[in-house]
């Protein structure tokens, strides 16, 4: 098999010939780190490098790392939209936040949501870019021709929610359901259907799958109840997934058991990361293995980033045997491949899996 019909069979729930490997993310510095200081590879040489199976996200472009994110961290920055300046694969509306950098790591994050009140509703316009813009499309579209050789090509999208709960912030969120729930409903509608939009012309495009992220909860539980999330996010959820032509994985972190039946009736093909810290994945498998793909669970909180090669060996050999059974699995870390992961274990992790993950045990 092809490293993408390796994965679109896995997606459909199939035996592939092996288990694939396909992340969500990998951070442009520990990409060049992979690739022996080089920025100036492709990602098709980064897959084969690693023995990966797809890719989605972005590449440094001979320049300095920099987090795609923070280039649509502002309003002034509808332009680089149209017009990336990285290889990106990437269509997730900014934050529409007063955003913050580390001074340690260098990582952006959101120190506002700006979205607290009615009339701050006004800075949509002033913060999204057009969705029907033409020209991120088309260059996106030169390079799936021009990179994707034999792997799978997935675009990354967001359903609304993460874009509200980070817009909003968590707090004024949890407040605004009890004491203003229609400016919840509207800031979660408004970016579903700038997506909703963007997905119309994703359909158009030669990617194999549709990859959203869209945080939900942490290690305990759900940011909502049940019947929180019928009513305020999974109505306008819908909006985008209504559009979605192709397969489609869904990714959150933490613990999704309390809702992950009213999830699930979403329709995604695939179930992204199954964090170890909050949810076990031979309970995932038993129970709903036989409804989606399970993707992940290679731990970031610590194995890849605290433990040792042989720990990334026992526990990735421990998932391919035992939840690649049958199928319907793809090994993926349990996030993303960041820069503080160690690279001697991302690379005990392709060195195992280059051993174990053929189905036929050769």
């Amino acid at each position: 098999m092809t490293p993408r019909e390796r994965v679109m069979t896995a997606l459909r729930r199939g035996q592939p010939d092996m288990v694939p490997w396909i992340e969500g993310a990998i951070e442009e510095e520990i990409q060049i780190k992979i690739m022996n200081g080089r920025r100036d590879f492709t990602p098709g040489e980064l897959c084969r490098t690693l023995g990966m199976d797809g890719f989605g996200y972005s590449f440094p472009t001979g320049g300095k790392a920099t987090a795609s994110q923070t280039a649509q961290t502002n309003a002034s920055m509808k332009e680089s939209y149209y017009h990336p300046r990285e290889i990106t694969f990437d269509f997730l509306p900014p934050w529409i936040a007063e955003m913050d950098i580390d001074p340690h790591s260098g990582r952006t994050f959101v120190k506002r949501g700006l979205l607290t009140s009615r009339d701050s509703l006004k800075l949509f316009d002033e913060f999204l870019p057009d969705p029907d813009h033409q020209a991120r499309y088309d260059q996106v579209a030169k390079w799936i021709e021009q990179y994707r050789e034999d792997y799978a090509v997935y675009a990354r999208i967001r359903l609304g929610t993460a874009s509200m709960f980070e817009s909003m912030g968590l707090e004024a969120f949890s407040m605004a359901m009890f004491e203003e729930p229609d400016l919840v409903k509207e800031v979660h509608r408004r970016f579903s259907e700038w997506t909703a939009r963007v997905v119309e012309h994703l359909n158009k495009l030669d990617i194999d799958f549709i990859w959203s992220f869209d945080d939900h909860a942490d290690t305990k539980a759900p940011w909502v109840s049940m019947d929180m999330y019928e009513e305020f996010i999974q109505p306008y959820q819908m909006i985008v997934t209504r559009q979605i032509k192709k397969p489609w994985i869904f990714h959150s972190d933490g613990n999704l058991f309390p809702i992950l039946d009213g999830l699930l009736k979403l329709g995604m093909t695939g179930l992204h990361p199954i964090q170890p810290a909050a949810m076990d994945i031979n309970r995932v498998k038993e129970k709903y293995g036989d409804k989606v793909c399970i993707i992940g669970n290679i731990d970031l909180d610590y194995t890849l980033t605290l433990g040792t090669p042989e720990e990334v060996e026992s526990e990735v050999r421990d998932r391919i045997e035992k939840i690649g059974k049958g199928g319907g699995y793809m090994i993926s870390s349990a996030n993303s491949i960041t820069n503080y992961c160690k690279l001697e274990n991302i690379w005990a992790m392709a060195k195992t899996l280059e051993k174990y993950r053929r189905y036929d045990g050769k």
